[in-house]
């Protein structure tokens, strides 16, 4: 499968989140169900950038 990296922002720090997905799309609804995750556990706002793709 091919991994998609994104780039989390929070207020303190950013981190790369890797997400194996078949499509786009699909790895942008993945890390958007990450994202009001951490967005509820944290209460705070993050911005998601993409930073490209690994292929297998």
């Amino acid at each position: 499968m091919t991994q998609y990296i994104f780039v989390v922002d929070k207020l303190v720090d950013s981190t790369e989140i890797k997400v194996e997905a078949t499509g786009m799309m699909d790895a942008f609804h993945k890390i958007k169900e990450i994202r009001n995750k951490i967005m509820e556990e944290t209460s705070s706002i993050i911005n998601i950038r993409f930073k490209g793709v690994l292929y297998p």
